[in-house]
């Protein structure tokens, strides 16, 4: 009994390829999280009013020999027709990964016979003529060598889609029993395509209507921010209608329409592709700008979620009761003096227990404010938060690894870890932050430091905490640029002293001891050095499960020619126990390479090898547990 290759085939974004290879896999694919391209929304510069026509030369009279016609002053403009503005942008982003899986089939093991290769394709158009704008994204994903044959029984290794997800290469509703695992029901098991974003724009004067996919984001993001966030690979967007008025000094901003959940991931690896829970969302936005030194916001936004999967279910999601309603308003203090300042504060009701988890569900509050504060050669600046079961509104999207409100944080994010992530979706904090920025040298010296202080009443089931606890995180820090120099360094500790429990036991405190340095130097000839190191050292406090203390390196160092070519070489080290991988170079020690070539300004080359570590990464005020890599990528990133 022996394993016998076996078949995935897949079909590309811009027409259908099919290929079905086997046996060993090829040594191409997989790698680290760079920043994918792709066309933004598009923000269409209004086009100016087409001159008007001339009138039309009076129809010839009987008189055979007319008057001549006087000749024109040569300082006035003959009128003539304007060209409509007209622009288009076209990227393609692909990579083909080969995923190089630890666990391997038993009795098997040197044939590696359950790696893998995932072809990912992103293309986005980006068009423009005049006031009309068109944006459209489509995302292909593939998986190859994803079987195997035993005992003349193939075996599909892994699912890419999910039951209940619609697929137009089925064509229709995927279900793993009845779909079959030859010839084209193979193929189309393991390949997807959707038309992931479309968008249809009209921007004249004072006036910006979007039909389709758009992004929308009130005040500082407490009651709505959905935009994309690609340092995290989520790309969800509002499904509908967004119209944006500005009569004079105001702007009426009104959003409605389906979450749109980002389905294809461009970095992390797509297995389980899940169907489209169609949530609903309605959202306004009033703003009023120029009373004095003052710019005022009210807002709000209702929200239903919904359990089913497909577009039927969010229209009878349409006439429920809605699960969140938010609204608020905010203050803006420009130039009073050497300071700025910001304040909003909103308010959350909760006409069902859907968002709530169960139970009876509490209203909830937030307030934000910030200020600036010019002082000579500094500049500080002053937070404070206060959420109380504010941030239920996002509960439900938890397993759909995407958020419809993300307030600030004041967190330093490089160094949040599975622990202080819980603090950042608190339902029940306090605190501040104060950051004073000294400008040494002008242009080239700017050294800082803050200090956070908080309180976390907080100890549902995602905290480790048992008893509420207070944050107290220092920090210092410097910016340096001149002459092709720059070194940015961070340096902090936090700590989170837990209360003793109400029976007198002591939980101790967790402490984490964390530090940035990122340094480019330039060297002759166009060549330059750039070296990035994250160090963490954390100690835990007294947990229920107790885990086991960890330190945590991450290094990159790369030598660049120009903007043409860079070659890097990454190092991670950590002991940390709540990770899922191992290294490749030993348990705790990854290495991989990555070589950068960029011909031409439209095209972008990269190929990858070697292993990085799983863990959290937040970014924006989101936070996302990002799975580790081992294997190989090559990456082709295209404009036109």
């Amino acid at each position: 009994m022996s394993p016998k290759p076996g078949l995935a085939c897949g079909a590309l974004a811009v027409g259908l390829l099919l290929a079905c290879p086997g046996g060993a896999r090829a040594q191409d694919g997989g790698g680290p999280e760079p920043t994918p391209v792709s066309a933004p929304e598009p923000e269409p510069a209004p086009a100016p009013d087409p001159a008007p026509e001339p009138d039309p030369a009076p129809e010839p009279g009987p008189d055979p020999t007319p008057e001549p016609e006087p000749l024109a002053d040569p300082g006035t403009p003959v009128p003539r027709k304007r060209k409509v503005d007209v622009s288009r942008v076209f990227t393609d982003d692909l990579e083909l990964r080969y995923w190089q899986v630890p666990d391997q089939l038993a009795g098997f093991e040197d044939t590696r016979v359950l790696d893998y290769v995932e072809l990912v394709n992103r293309f986005t158009a980006n068009l423009r003529v005049g006031w009309f704008s068109l944006y459209g994204q489509f995302d292909h994903v593939s998986l190859f060598a994803n079987t195997y044959q035993l005992d003349d029984v193939r075996r599909i290794e892994r699912e890419l889609l999910s039951p209940g997800l619609w697929s137009p290469l089925l064509p229709g509703t995927y279900d793993p029993v009845t779909q079959g695992d030859e010839g084209w029901d193979l193929a189309a098991r393991n390949a997807y395509l959707t038309l992931e974003k479309l968008r249809f724009g009209y921007d004249k004067g004072n006036l910006s209507v979007m039909l389709g996919d758009s992004y929308a984001s009130f005040g500082r993001g407490i009651v709505l921010d959905v935009d994309r966030n690609v340092d995290i690979d989520v790309d969800s967007s509002i499904q509908g209608i967004k119209l944006v008025w500005r009569p004079g000094a105001w702007d009426v901003t009104g959003v409605f329409g389906f979450l749109n959940r980002q389905q294809v991931f461009q970095d992390n690896p797509n297995l389980g592709i899940p169907g489209e829970r169609r949530h609903l969302l309605a959202g306004l936005r009033l703003d009023r700008f120029g009373l004095g030194p003052a710019n005022l916001g009210a807002h709000a936004v209702v929200t239903s979620y919904t359990d089913e999967i497909g577009w039927a279910a969010g229209f009878d999601n349409a006439g429920t009761t809605p699960d969140v309603v938010a609204a608020g308003g905010s203050v803006e203090l420009l130039g009073l003096g050497p300071t700025d300042w910001f304040v909003e504060a909103d308010g959350f009701a909760y006409p069902t227990d859907d968002a709530w988890g169960g139970g009876t569900p509490s209203p909830g509050y937030a307030i934000y404010a910030s200020g600036a504060i010019y002082g000579g050669p500094t500049t500080w600046l002053v937070e404070f938060k206060r959420y109380a079961n504010s941030q239920w509104n996002n509960n439900l999207l938890t397993p759909e690894l995407y958020q419809v409100a993300i307030p600030p944080t004041l967190e330093f994010e490089r160094a949040i870890t599975e622990d202080s992530a819980a603090a950042v979706g608190s339902n029940d904090m306090w605190g501040g932050r104060v950051r004073m920025d000294w400008t040494a040298i002008p242009g080239a010296l700017v050294p800082y430091w803050s200090v956070g202080l908080f309180r976390d009443e907080d100890d549902s089931p995602l905290h480790f905490n048992p008893t509420p606890e207070t944050i107290l995180h220092p920090m210092v820090g410097l910016e340096y640029t001149a002459d092709g120099w720059a070194v940015l360094f961070d340096l902090g500790h936090r700590s989170d002293l837990r209360d003793d429990g109400a029976d007198g036991t002591s939980y101790g405190a967790d402490h984490q001891l964390h530090g940035v340095l990122t340094l480019r130097a330039p060297l002759p000839s166009q060549f330059s050095l750039d070296l990035n190191v994250q160090g963490e050292w954390f100690r835990w406090g007294v947990n229920a499960i107790q885990q086991t203390d960890y330190t945590e390196w991450e290094t990159s160092f790369t030598v660049g020619w120009g903007n043409k070519v860079a070659l890097t070489w990454f190092t991670d080290v950590s002991t940390n126990p709540l990770i899922t991988t191992t290294g490749n170079l030993s348990d705790i020690v990854y290495g991989a390479a990555e070589l950068q070539v960029k011909p031409i300004p439209q095209l972008t080359l990269r190929a990858f090898y070697g292993a990085y570590k799983s863990g959290i990464r937040c970014s924006g005020g989101q936070c996302r547990v990002l799975p580790g890599f081992e294997g190989a990528r090559l990456a082709v990133t295209t404009t036109f």
